[in-house]
């Protein structure tokens, strides 16, 4: 009876070593979860330098993939405004204004320290469109705002 005991411990503490190390690779193997630090912290950093403004028409947040092309299209009332953009990340995005045509638009520097805002003052009729393509090597954190210009 000692024997069959022994044998039956055993094959109890090797399941249980064998659940052990299960536990151990499901829980080393799992995908992360959240977003990338660097992902958040370039989407506070530019959300800092350009924040929301109260006259502001439009303003947004992107987390553009390497390589990654989005439009944004929006109605406005007629006038000249202000279009201020910045990028955190490494490499550029590219911003094309017009709906049709193939310019080559304008590039945005994405910078990880210290970015540098691009404003455009734009006129505008009854929508603001926008093409975004990004030429980085990673994701960037690029945002955007358009702003009516005051009328003197």
């Amino acid at each position: 009876m000692r024997g069959d005991r022994a044998a039956g411990v055993m094959l109890y503490a090797l399941a249980l070593v064998l659940l052990a190390g299960g536990v151990v690779w499901f829980v080393r193997a799992a995908p992360d979860v959240g977003e990338d630090p660097a992902v958040v912290a370039g989407r506070v950093t530019v959300e800092r330098l350009l924040p929301d403004l109260p006259r502001q028409a439009q303003a947004e947040t992107m987390v553009l993939a390497a390589g990654r092309r989005t439009e944004r299209s929006t109605a406005v009332v007629g006038g000249s405004y202000s279009l201020v953009m910045l990028c955190v990340g490494d490499g550029q995005v590219r911003v094309r204004l017009s709906a049709v045509g193939t310019d080559s638009g304008r590039a945005v520097p994405c910078a990880a320290d210290e970015p540098q805002p691009v404003e455009l003052t734009v006129g505008l009729a009854d929508d603001f469109f926008m093409a975004v393509s990004a030429e980085t090597r990673g994701a960037a954190v690029f945002r955007w705002r358009v702003t009516r210009a005051r009328s003197y």
